[in-house]
């Protein structure tokens, strides 16, 4: 009997290690397996859009990247890269070099636009959709580094996202250095969702204007207009839009609290009253201020969306079409 035991106990110690020895192959073969397929993904991405990277050239001599996203030579940049030309130097990734007409540019989200004004059929990148973005997604920065360099092509940097897609800036761990400002940031489908705007202060953490945002100034910056401030605070930007009441976080209440509405302000024609309770903005769900300002950022003055507000107990929706920061705040000085 105990011969039995012995042998039975030994038989499940052989099997249990058979069996760890496989989940630990399998285990090991699955990553190495991830690691492969990510590194092919990053491989395809580097090749489908390093022909529409670039190099930019100011007058003064100082250096930045952009990306080709029209046929016809329109390149996106970081604002500050263009900052005070009216023309720049783009420097092909073959080292061809053709002049750029600075176009319109948002200071205040550091982002403009570049003609190339020598007609061409230009290999360009197609655009993603940054508000898809989430925490620990991969994304691909490239980017002339130091500025265009012959022997070799634009760097490659892999990071994941440190925020969500749905903010004013997009934070990343991929590695910038100066030369790097107004280059693309992709996702690994090859689509570009960001404009390298402001290194950090840790080469690691580095802020990115999203694509999402960027298309709702599009007419603007094709137009040729320029506004905004660099280095503003995006809540006191004139530009910002504003529903024209102060909330409040309140314990144990899943929403924004109204705390007060400014007199003929959207909110207050929306018929929002102090103590509402704001549950949803455009269909997302606000848990407190935190949400509304990060919604708020996807947003432009004079659009409308749908809220549901919840006022003692009873929920209703009521729209709301956004002002104009600057202009409430000129109203309130009458």
């Amino acid at each position: 009997m105990d011969n039995f035991r012995k042998k039975t106990g030994l038989s499940y110690f052989v099997v249990w290690v058979v069996l760890m020895f496989y989940m630990l192959v399998g285990v090991s073969y699955g990553f190495e397996f991830s690691m492969q397929k990510l590194q092919e993904q990053v491989c395809a991405v580097t090749e489908k859009v390093t022909p529409a990277t670039v190099a930019l050239v100011a007058k003064r001599g100082e250096t930045g990247s952009g990306v080709i996203v029209r046929s016809e030579g329109l390149v996106l940049t970081a604002a500050h890269v263009v900052q005070g030309n009216d023309t720049m130097l783009v420097i092909l990734p073959d080292g061809r070099q053709v002049q750029g007409r600075v176009l319109g540019a948002n200071f205040t989200r550091d982002v403009a636009m570049v003609q190339i004004t020598e007609g061409g059929d230009y290999a360009h990148v197609e655009l993603g959709d940054s508000d898809a973005l989430k925490v620990g997604d991969f994304v691909v920065a490239l980017g002339h580094s130091k500025g265009f360099d012959p022997e070799r092509r634009a760097p490659v940097r892999l990071g994941r996202m440190c925020s969500g897609g749905k903010q004013r800036f997009l934070i990343t761990e991929c590695t910038l250095i100066g030369g790097d400002s107004g280059g693309p940031l992709f996702n690994l489908d090859g689509e570009l969702v960001g404009i390298h705007s402001s290194i950090g202060p840790h080469l690691k953490i580095n802020n990115h204007a999203p694509i999402s945002i960027i298309q709702k100034d599009w007419e603007k910056l094709v137009a040729g207009q320029q506004f905004g401030q660099l280095g503003l605070h995006p809540m006191a930007d004139p530009e910002t839009p504003v529903m024209g009441f102060s909330m409040m976080d309140v314990y144990g209440v899943e929403g924004v609290v109204v705390e007060d509405v400014v007199v003929g302000s959207p909110a207050d024609k929306a018929g929002i009253r102090p103590g509402d309770v704001i549950r949803k903005l455009d269909n997302h769900r606000l848990l407190s201020t935190r949400d509304m300002l990060r919604e708020l950022g996807r947003f432009r003055p004079n659009e409308t969306v749908l809220l549901e507000v919840q006022r003692r107990g009873v929920s209703y929706h009521a729209k709301l079409t956004f002002a104009r920061r600057g202009d409430i705040l000129s109203n309130s000085k009458k």
